[in-house]
C-alpha cells in the first residue's frame, strides 16, 4: 500500500510539473503567415496573439522610410538569417489585425541581431543600441523584451531598421510574437517565472552534488556534476528570455557574449567529464583530452578575440557537442551489452535514459526550426527528462549502495561469527603445543642422555614448526576476511610439496607406526602457491595423524582433464567420529584451496579416512631437481665444503641476530650490527664481507634503503649480494627494495632451510655470472684481430732494416700489451688505472708504427688520484681506444687525436675517451647501445655489459658525423690491490 501511495505522488508530481511548464500560450496552433510581406489577421478568432512569421519585405544595404510600404522589395523568410553579405537593412511587414484587436498590443522580441530600431506606421517603438550603415557608428546590443502600443487603425506597419557587424547570424534570428498586451504580459511572467524556477532547482542541485563531494571527496564524479549544474544555471539566465540582462541591463555588450558562449561550452565539458568519471572504461583520459580540444581551442579565442568574432564555428560546435553525446549512448550500450561496464545494469539503464533526455536538449536547443512557433517543446522535455533522471539515477545509486552496504553487513557479521570460532579452535590449538614445547624444554635440561637430548629437541623443533604454520593459518585468516590477500599461482612440483611435508611430519608417522605409500609422479606439475601448498597438505596430514595409528596412508594422484586430483587415504581403521568443519585447520584448509581455484572433499566410509584436493594441472616434465625422500628419524642436511665466508647481519633485534648466528655459524663466520651505520662503517673497514642480510625496520638517522643505497655506491650486486628481510609482500614495497639494490628478499618469519636456500641460491648466481665474465674476457682475448697482429709484425720487420732501436721499442711494446691481455683472466676481473693506461700507451705505440703521424694520443689524470691503487675492471679501457681508433681515425682524412681523460667526482671516477674522427649519426649511437651495431664487435658491447654488472656505473655516447665521438664512463671509486 505504501509503495503504490509513493508511485501515485509521484505520478501526481510529474503532471503537476507538465502542466506548469507547458501551460504557456501556444504560437504554434495559429497557421496564418505573412504572404508577400502582407499579414492578413482579419478571420483570427480565438487566440489572444500570434507569431509575426513568414515572407517580410526586405532591402539590404537601406533604411527604408518607416512609413512608406516597399512592396516591390525582396520577400526574406522570417524567423531566419539574412544572406551572410548583408551587414544592414530594413525589414516590412503590412499587418490588418482583426476586429476584437483594439486595446493595447504588444511585440514580443526574442533575438534580433544586433542594433535594431522598430517603427509602427511610422511611430517609433523601440530602440536597441544604434542602428547605423557602418560599424564604426553602429552601437550593437541583443537583449529579449516586450513593447507595447495602441493602435491608431486596423492596419499596421511594422518597420525594423537592424544592423549586425559581429554575429555570423543578422536580422531577425527568432520569431517575434505579436498580440493582446495582458494576455502577452502574463505569458512573459510565466516564461520568467519558468525560467527562475530552473535556474533555482540546478543552483540547488548544484549545492546539493558539491556538498556530497565535499563530504566524500573520493567520489570526484559529484564535483563536476556539480559545478556542471552550477554553469548550467548560468546558461540559463544567458540564454533564453535574457534573464541576466534583464536583471542588469548595463552590463558591457562584449563581456556578456564572451561569457555566454564560454559558460555554454564548459557547462558540456563538465558533464562528458562526469559521465566518463562515473564509467571510466567509455573512453581512455587521453581520448577525452582529444575530444575537448575544439571545444577548448574555440573558448581561448573566445576570450581573447572581440565578442562574436569566431561566432560562424559556433553552430558547428553545437552539432559537435550533439554528436559526442549520441557517441556517448551508443558506448555505454555496447559496454552494457557486453557487461564491461563498472555500474549495475539498473544505474547504466537510467545513465542512458538520461542521456538521450540530454541529446533531446542539446540537439533542439541546436535547431532554430524548433523555435518557430516562438515556444521549443522538445527543448523543455529534454530540459526536465534530464534533471529527473539524473536524480533518478543518484537515488538508485543511493539504493544500490545501501543496498551493497547491507550485503557488505551480512558477510562481516558472517565473517565474524567464522572468526569467533576460528580464534576459539585456533587457540585450543596453539595451546597444546606451547605447553609441549615449555615442558620439553624443562625435560631436556633434566636428560642426562645426549642421544635422548637431541630426539627431544627435534621434537621440540616439529612442535614449533607446527605452531609458525597456525600462525601462518591466522594471518592468512585474517587477511582474507579483509579483501588484503594475493595467492601467487605458478607452476609447482606436486610431489616435492608433499615430500616436503612428510618429512616435516616424520616423528609423528614414525611414532604412531604409520607408513606411507606415496604415488605421485615427479612430473606432474599444477597451478598452486608453493607456500600455501604446504600449509593445506600439512593440516590435512596432521587431521589424519590426529584420528589414525598403525596404519598405511596413501597419497595418490590422477590427471581428469584440466584438473589434477589428489587422494590422501587412511586404509585401516579410523576414530574419526568429530566434526570435521570445526577444526581449525580445515577451515583455513579450505580456504587457502579456494583461492588457488581448486577444491577439498573429506569422506569417512568404512573405516577410511579420505581427503580429496582438486588443482589445476599445470604442466608434465622432469624437475629440475630430482628429490628422493627415505623415511628415517633424523634428516641429514648435507653442506658443501667450503671456506667460511663472512656475512654481515643487519638487525635491531639482538634475540633474533643471535638466532640467525646460531642457525648459519656451520656455514658463514657471522657479523652483527645493530644499526645502519654500524653496518656502513663495518663495510667500509672490512671489505671482505661475502654477503649481507638487512632487516627491513631499522631504526636511527639511516633507514635500511637509505643503507642498501650507500653500500650499493661502494659494490656492485655481484661484489656484494644482500637479502633484506621483509615484514609483507606488497608489491610496492618490493618494488622499492630492489630499486634500493638488494639481491633477494625473505618474507618474516622464515624457516633455516628457506634462509639457507636463498643464500646458496644468491651465491651460486653470483658464482655463475662471474664465470660468465670470465668466459666472456676469455672470448675477448681471442678477438685480437689477426689483421692487427699482421700489421703490427710486418711493420716491426721492416723497422729492423731502417731502424732497430724503434723496431725494438715496438716489440717491447707488442710484447707488453700481449702478456697484459693472456694474463688479465689469471690475475681477477680488475685492475690498477696505472696497468690500463700502460697497456692503452703499449697498444697506440704499436698502432702508431702503421698510422705514423697521423695519429696523436695523449692522456690526462687527476693527480689527486691514486692511480696505483685504483681498481677498474681488465680491459675496461683499451676496446674504447681501439674503436677510437679503428672506427674513428681510419676513415678520416688528414690527423687524428685520441685523448683519455680521468677525474674524481665526489665518491665516482669519471672516465672519458673522446677522439676528433668521423663521428656518428644519433641512429648509429642508439644501436650500439643496444648492442646491435656489427660494426662495434663485441669489444664495446663487453664493457658497456661490464660497466652495469661489475660496478653498477654508467656509460653514455656523445657523437656527431664529422665531430668525432666521446664515450663518458662513470663507476664507484674502488681502491684496493690487485
Amino acid at each position: 500500500m505504501k509503495k503504490l501511495i509513493g508511485y501515485l505522488g509521484v505520478i501526481c508530481a510529474l503532471i503537476a510539473i507538465l502542466y506548469i511548464i507547458f501551460s504557456d500560450q501556444d504560437t504554434g496552433a495559429v497557421k496564418i503567415k505573412a504572404v508577400d510581406g502582407v499579414l492578413n489577421l482579419r478571420e483570427l478568432k480565438d487566440s489572444p496573439f500570434v507569431s509575426l512569421a513568414g515572407d517580410w519585405k526586405f532591402t539590404a544595404e537601406a533604411f527604408v522610410s518607416p512609413t512608406d510600404f516597399n512592396n516591390k522589395a525582396e520577400n526574406l523568410p522570417v524567423p531566419g538569417a539574412w544572406a551572410s553579405d548583408v551587414e544592414w537593412g530594413s525589414y516590412q511587414l503590412m499587418v490588418y489585425l482583426p476586429d476584437h484587436w483594439s486595446d493595447e498590443l504588444g511585440l514580443r522580441v526574442r533575438n534580433i541581431w544586433s542594433a535594431h530600431t522598430i517603427y509602427v506606421d511610422g511611430i517609433p517603438l523601440s530602440k536597441i543600441g544604434t542602428v547605423a550603415a557602418t560599424k564604426q557608428a553602429t552601437t550593437p546590443d541583443n537583449p529579449s523584451y516586450e513593447a507595447y502600443f495602441k493602435p491608431g487603425s486596423q492596419q499596421l506597419l511594422i518597420t525594423i531598421h537592424a544592423s549586425n557587424f559581429y554575429n555570423t547570424r543578422g536580422g531577425i534570428v527568432l520569431p517575434i510574437d505579436f498580440g493582446d498586451a495582458e494576455q502577452m504580459k502574463e505569458d512573459v511572467q510565466r516564461d520568467l517565472s519558468l525560467e527562475w524556477t530552473a535556474t533555482l532547482w540546478l543552483l540547488l542541485f548544484s549545492m546539493f552534488h558539491m556538498t556530497i563531494y565535499l563530504l566524500r571527496t573520493k567520489d570526484e564524479a559529484f564535483l563536476y556534476s556539480g559545478l556542471h549544474f552550477l554553469l548550467l544555471a548560468l546558461v540559463i539566465v544567458l540564454r533564453g528570455e535574457r534573464l541576466f540582462i534583464r536583471e542588469f541591463p548595463s552590463f558591457p555588450f562584449e563581456l556578456y557574449f564572451r561569457l555566454q558562449d564560454t559558460v555554454t561550452f564548459l557547462a558540456a565539458i563538465l558533464l562528458i567529464v562526469f559521465i566518463v568519471k562515473m564509467i571510466p572504461s567509455i573512453m581512455s583520459r587521453k581520448t577525452m583530452h582529444l575530444l575537448f580540444l575544439p571545444i577548448l581551442v574555440y573558448s581561448f579565442l573566445n576570450a581573447v578575440l572581440p565578442a562574436r568574432k569566431i561566432s560562424v564555428t559556433q553552430y558547428p560546435l553545437f552539432y559537435y557537442f550533439d554528436a559526442l553525446i549520441l557517441g556517448i549512448i551508443v558506448r555505454i550500450f555496447y559496454l552494457t551489452l557486453k557487461k564491461r561496464i563498472n555500474i549495475s545494469r539498473n544505474e547504466a539503464v537510467i545513465l542512458l535514459l538520461m542521456l538521450l533526455f540530454l541529446a533531446v536538449f542539446a540537439i533542439s536547443a541546436s535547431s532554430d526550426s524548433l523555435f518557430f512557433t516562438g515556444r521549443n517543446y522538445m527543448n523543455r522535455i529534454g530540459f526536465i527528462g534530464f534533471l529527473v533522471m539524473m536524480n533518478v539515477f543518484l537515488g538508485i545509486r543511493l539504493m544500490n549502495r545501501a543496498e551493497e552496504s547491507e550485503q557488505l553487513s551480512t558477510r562481516l557479521q558472517k565473517a565474524n561469527d567464522a572468526k569467533d570460532a576460528f580464534l576459539k579452535v585456533t587457540t585450543q590449538d596453539l595451546q597444546r603445543p606451547l605447553h609441549d614445547a615449555v615442558h620439553l624444554v624443562g625435560a631436556i635440561a633434566r636428560e642426562p642422555s645426549r642421544e635422548k637430548q637431541a630426539e627431544q629437541l627435534y621434537l621440540a623443533e616439529q612442535l614449533m614448526g607446527n605452531m609458525v604454520y597456525l600462525l601462518r593459518d591466522l594471518h592468512d585468516f585474517t587477511r582474507i576476511r579483509f579483501d588484503d590477500y594475493a595467492i601467487q599461482l605458478k607452476s609447482t612440483n606436486l610431489r616435492m610439496v608433499i615430500l616436503h611435508v612428510i618429512q616435516l611430519m616424520q616423528f609423528t608417522f614414525t611414532k604412531k607406526k604409520i607408513v606411507i605409500n606415496e604415488q605421485i609422479p615427479k612430473q606432474l606439475y599444477v597451478w598452486a602457491d608453493e607456500q600455501r601448498l604446504t600449509q593445506v597438505f600439512i593440516r590435512i596430514m596432521t587431521e589424519i595423524s590426529h584420528d589414525t595409528a598403525e596404519d598405511r596412508l596413501t597419497i595418490e594422484s590422477m590427471q581428469v582433464g584440466t584438473d589434477v586430483l589428489l587422494r590422501v587415504t587412511s586404509a585401516g581403521e579410523s576414530s574419526a567420529n568429530r566434526d570435521r568443519p570445526h577444526s581449525s585447520g580445515l577451515m583455513m584448509t579450505e580456504e587457502l584451496i579456494q583461492q588457488m581455484n581448486g577444491s577439498i572433499t573429506y569422506e569417512h566410509l568404512q573405516g577410511e579416512l579420505r581427503f580429496t584436493v582438486t588443482l589445476a594441472f599445470s604442466e608434465f616434465k622432469d624437475p629440475v631437481t630430482v628429490t628422493e625422500h627415505e623415511y628415517n628419524l633424523q634428516s641429514v642436511v648435507h653442506v658443501e665444503d667450503r671456506a667460511l665466508g663472512t656475512l654481515l647481519i643487519v638487525d635491531d633485534d639482538a634475540m633474533h641476530a643471535e638466532v640467525m648466528r646460531d642457525m648459519l655459524g656451520d656455514t658463514y663466520t657471522v657479523r652483527i650490527a645493530y644499526t645502519a651505520q654500524e653496518a656502513l662503517e663495518y663495510y667500509s673497514n672490512h671489505p671482505e664481507v661475502a654477503m649481507m642480510i638487512v632487516d627491513d625496520i631499522i631504526p636511527g638517522d639511516m633507514n635500511s634503503l637509505e643503507l642498501l643505497r650507500q653500500i650499493r655506491n661502494q659494490a656492485s650486486l655481484m661484489d656484494l649480494p644482500i637479502l633484506m628481510m621483509i615484514s609483507s609482500e606488497y608489491p610496492r614495497h618490493i618494488e622499492m627494495i630492489f630499486a634500493a639494490g638488494a639481491n633477494d628478499y625473505l618474507l618474516k618469519p622464515f624457516p633455516k632451510e628457506t634462509l639457507m636456500a636463498r643464500l646458496n641460491a644468491t651465491e651460486q648466481t653470483k658464482q655463475s655470472m662471474l664465470k660468465a665474465i670470465e668466459y666472456e674476457m676469455a672470448f675477448l682475448q681471442t678477438q685480437i684481430k689477426p689483421h692487427f697482429l699482421y700489421n703490427a709484425l710486418s711493420n716491426i720487420i721492416a723497422f729492423c732494416y731502417t731502424d732497430g732501436e724503434r723496431a725494438a721499442h715496438l716489440l717491447t711494446m707488442l710484447s707488453s700489451f700481449l702478456r697484459y691481455i693472456f694474463e688479465t683472466s689469471r690475475d681477477g676481473q680488475f685492475s690498477t688505472l696505472q696497468k690500463e693506461m700502460e697497456i692503452i700507451e703499449a697498444y697506440v705505440e704499436v698502432e702508431k708504427a702503421r698510422f705514423g703521424e697521423r695519429l696523436t694520443f695523449a692522456s690526462d689524470i687527476d693527480p689527486s688520484i691514486a692511480v696505483e691503487q685504483v681498481l677498474i675492471p681488465s680491459l675496461l679501457l683499451q676496446p674504447l681506444v681501439e674503436n677510437a681508433i679503428r672506427h674513428g681515425l681510419f676513415d678520416k682524412e688528414g690527423p687524428g687525436h685520441v685523448q683519455v681523460t680521468v677525474s674524481l667526482r665526489e665518491s665516482f671516477l669519471n672516465i672519458s675517451v673522446a677522439d676528433d674522427g668521423v663521428g656518428m649519426s644519433a641512429m648509429q649511437c642508439a644501436q650500439l647501445m643496444r648492442g646491435a651495431n656489427a660494426k662495434a664487435g663485441i669489444g664495446f658491447t663487453n664493457v658497456r655489459r661490464r660497466v652495469h654488472d661489475l660496478t653498477q656505473g654508467s656509460l653514455e655516447i656523445n657523437s656527431s658525423p664529422g665531430n668525432g665521438t666521446t664515450i663518458q664512463i662513470m663507476i664507484p671509486m674502488k681502491e684496493g690491490q690487485e
